[in-house]
């Protein structure tokens, strides 16, 4: 726990923009991670998202080439000298995509549409009906600007020609809907020769549109090359998006690595050596209509009928990347079916769904068989089935900016990946829009907070940058996203110098949440096909009584033997009840599921409306008879209660009890916005359980009650210090033992339970007189009390026994408020002239003349009103010699907020970090302090680079372009930074007890 292994600590998105870069930069990056306590890096070619470049040549720099092959080699060495691990993006950027022959098996494919419109006469005959060819154009929405457009060649296979009879049209917006008479349509391929419709009789007259529908290569790079790529060297000419829809795109990427990469012995030994997850990003890619070689037959297959004549009702918003909107002008839909395509839509979903499955399935196996896993941000964003595609995944990952920086939405994750034994679940943490150099530590600890509160165990930062000279590029180097997004992490950051604290902690945490498995109380079900990061269900009442819960998807339902005892995943969550919340759909399969559950004795709650809808069009019979067996009454553990009977109490008088019950007990009403998560260890001589706390309301002292047995003893794990103490105070009952907690807002903690040893403190506190403050074990096992005062204190202790602490004359010294404070701030800025030759900053030292006796941002200092830097403060005080026979303990405080990052010395020693959530808790320093004499006290602080960057917002420039969304800059204000507040060093009596 104190120092966790690399495989724990957070890893960064390590961006570099081409293989032209300079390997010794490279090498010098890896090294800079390795020193603050990173735990690897993704080595992400970014290569301007796949734009073209500015100044380098791609044939020669681009992914894949010989000239990258140096550079993965250079990076796999470092990463093996400093000790760190590697994720592999098997694509430039977003890896969606690999070097290949255009037009060749494994490639993206799409279905694309053609319509005419024809007014006939009741038995009218239509002859030589040319067949439509496909729009020209369709809706990339928010895409555009982030895809290619496809390259207009090669020829389209014709797949079917559809007609069908319209029922009417409607408009909203600019977007017209047409409802056509489902008994109308009909599959016109018999009657087409050479491109032509030859002979047709519609059935009625009216209006009739007849389709055309082509599938076809994309035609799509996800990165593009240089102009002057010589003809007919595929390797430099760019990366094309590969098809997600089934094993041969997986094929095509993983074939490309082994054939041009990992052909090199020494390469390829050092991924084995070194390497970690095989990678590719979450998806942001568009097409009319996904589509995959085949599909018609898989289709067949799975859905038991043909779905040729109901393509035309298959491109609907729903079906693009996150259902942005209608990918033609017009869409169709069929009498009796909603104007998303309805029934026949879904089946398409469930079918593509099926297909990226098998996509993904071959990825991990291919990187099983290298000793890694495949790590992806799976199916969000495109008309597929998230909980699905999780549970394939070695190292599924989120990401914060995607979820909505919500741990609901996270929850929609994790608890798929739980159920299916997923022990790493990945977040890609950190991005957010508003501007590079933006991002203060508190920020970002929020994000990683937020993250474990979900059961998220696995780390990757976004992002660090190549930290060398690139050509268009000046201070404060090279930025991805052209200043858009956060962060830039790494040396040119001034807090990279205090960054090694919170990898540390969150290293810590990561450690935790993966010991042994997660215990989660409550499992909800929801359906969401495409997945959108909105909530099911507001927790705030489970939330407040200590309930833990999680989603599952319905494919995550359907395995034998899942339910054991009356509970879900008796190995594994071990969820003592399934919800289901508001749900209308649902498959066949999934409703047999829930009747076994049932049968089983499993707590099964259906809130608000019953799933008794099938998804897709097949089964209907199946899931009305099995929901309405569910629901009949002939099961004692299923109950059917309405949204607002839905609560806490009703599962109390259930006696579905959570593992854990908190009260707040001073500050917040309740403990509604108190997270936590359960891990439990099976070990030689018994359990261990492992409890993560995060208080993310107002600051609160909250009574926790944890449901263990009698013979496990408490301790609690600081995963800022990573010191483990065992807890001083608490009480225990025969059903378990109850902690009482004081945490800040956005403070956590970890509780841990052991099976008591022979060598564990034999007596505790269950009570102390409110003169009283922090309790603890001395380095010798005694238990002490720190008093603010000098009067009695009581102290009732675990034997039994009452303590007496006698009133003793004289007084405590006073708190002593530190001050004067010298302040020199080591400034840094943009070099007077900016050029491309070097991204070095400008440092120098700017010193307050005058002592500061007040601590204020330095926005409200002249000199310092615009300056990043690190801040360093100076001061001494004097302790007075202490009244004899009373022995005294001293803490610091810092009473104001963090602003970015913090150390204390006192006397040269270096004080045990600070939380920066609670900077005001206090350190002990009574080893650092003398008594009679100056104690010296230097406090450093950091700064983000943002005032600096603003300073310069006109003129800094990364691959020759500026700053991509000025206002991020102009419209807000310079940041502040700086030690504020007051710094309290406290003198405590110290009691043994």
């Amino acid at each position: 726990f104190t120092l966790p292994p690399p495989t724990s600590r957070p890893t960064f998105r390590y961006w570099f923009p081409d293989a032209s870069v300079l390997p010794s930069s490279i090498t010098s990056d890896i090294a800079s991670l390795a020193s603050v306590s990173a735990g690897g890096f993704q080595f992400l070619g970014f290569y301007n998202q796949g734009f073209p470049p500015v100044s380098t040549d791609w044939s020669k720099y681009g992914f894949g080439t010989p000239a990258f092959k140096e550079l993965l080699r250079v990076a796999l060495k470092a990463a093996d000298e400093f000790g760190l691990r590697v994720d592999i993006p098997l694509g430039p950027n977003t890896a969606a995509g690999v070097p290949s022959m255009p037009g060749t098996e494994g490639l993206s494919r799409e279905l694309v549409m053609g319509e005419t419109v024809l007014n006939v006469n009741g038995g009218e005959e239509v002859r030589n009906l040319r067949v439509p060819q496909p729009r020209g154009t369709f809706n990339k929405g928010y895409l555009g600007g982030w895809v290619h457009e496809p390259e207009d060649w090669g020829e389209g296979e014709l797949v079917r020609v559809v007609a069908g009879k319209v029922r009417g049209r409607s408009k909203r917006g600019g977007q017209e809907y047409v409802r056509l008479e489902e008994g109308s349509l009909v599959d016109l391929g018999g009657s087409v020769t050479e491109g032509s419709v030859v002979r047709w009789r519609p059935e009625g007259g009216g209006e009739w549109v007849v389709f055309g529908l082509w599938e076809r290569f994309q035609n799509v790079r996800s990165c593009v090359s240089s102009a002057r790529v010589e003809a007919g060297y595929w390797v430099g000419n760019g990366s094309w998006l590969v098809d997600h829809f089934s094993e041969a795109g997986a094929r095509k990427m993983t074939m490309f690595w082994q054939n041009q990469l990992l052909d090199d012995e020494e390469v390829d030994g050092l991924l084995k050596k070194v390497g970690r997850y095989t990678w590719e990003d979450s998806m942001e890619m568009m097409a009319p209509l996904w589509w995959t070689k085949g599909f018609v037959e898989k289709f067949k297959e799975k859905r038991g009928y043909d779905p040729g004549k109901y393509l035309p009702v298959f491109f609907q918003a729903k079906n693009l990347w996150n259902s942005y909107g209608e990918p033609y002008d017009t869409s169709y839909t069929v009498d009796g079916q909603t104007t998303d395509g309805g029934k026949y839509a879904e089946d398409y979903r469930l079918t593509l769904t099926e297909g990226y499955n098998d996509y993904l399935r071959y990825h991990e196996e291919w990187a099983k068989k290298r000793g890694m896993s495949h790590s992806s941000q799976p199916a969000y964003n495109m008309p597929l089935d998230m909980s699905s595609a999780i549970s394939i995944l070695g190292a599924p990952e989120l990401e914060s900016l995607g979820f909505g920086e919500s741990i609901e939405n996270y929850r929609q994750f994790t608890g798929a990946a739980h159920l299916s034994g997923r022990n790493i679940i990945s977040t890609e943490i950190g991005a957010q829009r508003g501007g590079a150099y933006n991002q203060p530590i508190p920020g970002l600890l929020t994000l990683l907070k937020d993250s474990f509160a979900a059961g998220v165990n696995n780390l990757v930062i976004h992002g660090m940058a190549y930290g060398g000279p690139y050509p268009g590029t000046t201070w404060p180097g090279y930025t991805p996203f052209q200043y858009e997004f956060c962060e830039m992490w790494g040396p040119r950051q001034p807090s990279w110098r205090h960054i090694n604290d919170t990898l540390l902690f969150a290293s810590r945490v990561s450690e935790v949440l993966r010991t042994g498995v997660p215990k989660v109380d409550l499992a909800f079900l929801a359906w969401k096909h495409p997945w959108t990061a909105r909530a099911v269900f507001s927790g705030g009442d489970l939330n407040a009584q200590g309930y833990t819960y999680e989603y599952l998807g319905l494919d995550n339902i359907v395995a034998p033997g899942l339910v054991v005892d009356g509970v879900l995943a008796l190995d594994g969550p071990a969820y003592k009840a399934l919800v289901i919340y508001g749900q209308t759909r649902i498959t066949p399969s999934a409703s047999a599921a829930l009747l076994s559950f049932a049968e089983a004795g499993l707590p099964i709650f259906v809130v608000g409306s019953i799933p008794n809808i099938t998804i897709g069009s097949v089964g209907h019979d199946v899931v009305s008879k099995n929901m309405a067996r569910l629901v009949s009454g002939a099961f004692d553990t299923v109950r059917v209660v309405s949204p607002n009977r839905f609560n806490a109490q009703l599962l109390i008088d259930a006696e579905i009890l959570p593992r854990l019950f908190a009260e707040s007990i001073e500050g917040a009403a309740n403990a509604s916005q108190l997270y936590t998560v359960w891990r439990s260890e099976k070990q030689e001589h018994g359990e261990r359980h492992l409890v993560y706390l995060l208080n993310r309301g107002a600051s609160s002292t909250f009574s926790v009650f944890f449901s263990v047995g009698a013979e496990m003893a408490p301790y609690q794990l600081d995963p800022w210090t990573g010191e483990q103490s065992p807890v001083p105070r608490y009480l225990r009952t025969f059903d378990g033992v109850s902690v009482t907690l004081k945490l800040a807002k956005g403070q956590a903690t970890i509780i841990g339970f052991k099976q008591r040893t022979d060598d564990a403190p034999s007596v505790s506190v269950i009570s102390l007189s409110s003169n009283f403050g922090r309790v603890f074990y001395d380095s010798t096992g005694n238990l002490v009390a720190y008093a603010h005062d000098t009067l009695e204190g009581v102290a009732l202790l675990s034997n039994n026994a009452e303590f007496i602490a006698p009133e003793i004359s004289g007084t405590l010294p006073a708190p002593v408020i530190l001050g004067p404070w010298q302040l020199s701030v080591e400034s840094w800025s943009a070099p007077t002239t900016l050029t491309t030759a070097s991204v070095a900053a400008n440092r120098t030292v700017i010193t307050v003349s005058t002592p500061l006796t007040t601590l204020v941002p330095w926005t409200k200092i002249n000199s310092l009103q615009r300056v990043s830097g690190i801040g360093t403060y100076r001061t001494t005080f004097t302790l007075a010699s202490r009244s004899e026979g009373l022995e005294l303990g001293y803490t610091i405080h810092l009473t104001g907020q963090v602003h970015n990052t913090v150390r204390v010395w006192i006397n040269g020693h270096l004080v045990p970090a600070v939380d920066p959530a609670a900077p005001d808790e206090g350190r002990d320093i009574s080893s650092f302090v003398k008594i009679g004499g100056d104690n010296q006290v230097v406090i450093e602080v950091t700064s983000t680079l943002f005032n600096a960057v603003k300073a310069r917002m006109n003129d800094v420039r990364s691959i020759s372009k500026g700053i991509h969304v000025p206002r991020y800059y102009s419209q807000v204000d310079w940041a502040d930074f700086g030690l504020v507040g007051e710094v309290v060093v406290k003198s405590w009596r110290k009691v043994k007890l």
